[in-house]
């Protein structure tokens, strides 16, 4: 016997159209969403930035350290015995 797997909406109960992937902190979450719900959830959305944040970068990226140089007077004098 066949078997058929029908995907629900998570939120409503309805057909599912679509499998939607969501990070959010450290946990990714995946739901089943209907036409209607996908709309919604895709409204406000923005398309994602490449790289890295820039929080994360900020801090990431050590100060640059200056070089001492020498002071001409503290450098010894070198006196040749003739």
């Amino acid at each position: 016997m066949a078997e058929k797997t029908i995907l629900v909406c998570d939120v409503c109960g309805q057909p599912a159209i679509e499998t939607v992937s969501i990070k959010f902190g450290n946990q990714s979450l995946v739901k089943d969403l209907c036409d209607q719900h996908v709309k919604a959830l895709s409204e406000g959305a923005r398309p994602a930035r490449r790289g890295r944040p820039r929080k994360a970068r900020a801090a990431a990226v050590a100060p640059i350290k200056q070089r001492r140089t020498r002071q001409q007077g503290s450098q010894k004098k070198q006196t040749s015995a003739a």
